[in-house]
């Protein structure tokens, strides 16, 4: 109800479709990416400090922020596909929802620190 207030041509359904679709590089990144960090940093990788966090460990951990960059393209095409908005009413949509959910991480992190 609410995306056909904001003036959504698409479904529900076709939106979590979507939003499925778009969360694929994050499950390759799973079966891809985790096992071959894992294998090259060993236990290092789960404590703070050790060899992963240096060098080598930033530009892996970067190659990780691809994958997520890659899920945020695919959202931003489906939403605009879905929805039939413009690219900029697209691109603001998922920015917002980002942003979102990266102020709430923030908050839940700050709370686990305590």
């Amino acid at each position: 109800m609410a995306l056909r207030k904001l003036g959504s041509r698409g479904s529900y359904l076709r939106a979590r479709h979507v939003l499925a679709f778009a969360a694929t590089p994050i499950a390759l990144a799973l079966f891809v990416y985790w096992p071959f960090r894992i294998a090259v940093y060993g236990t290092d990788l789960f404590r703070t400090g050790g060899p992963d966090g240096r060098g080598a460990g930033d530009v892996t951990g970067w190659i990780f922020y691809g994958f997520v960059v890659w899920a945020l393209v695919l959202l931003v095409i489906g939403v605009r596909t879905v929805h039939g908005w413009t690219w900029a009413r697209s691109l603001a949509g998922v920015a917002l929802t980002a942003a979102f959910a990266a102020a709430l991480a923030v908050v839940v992190s700050v709370l686990y620190a305590f």
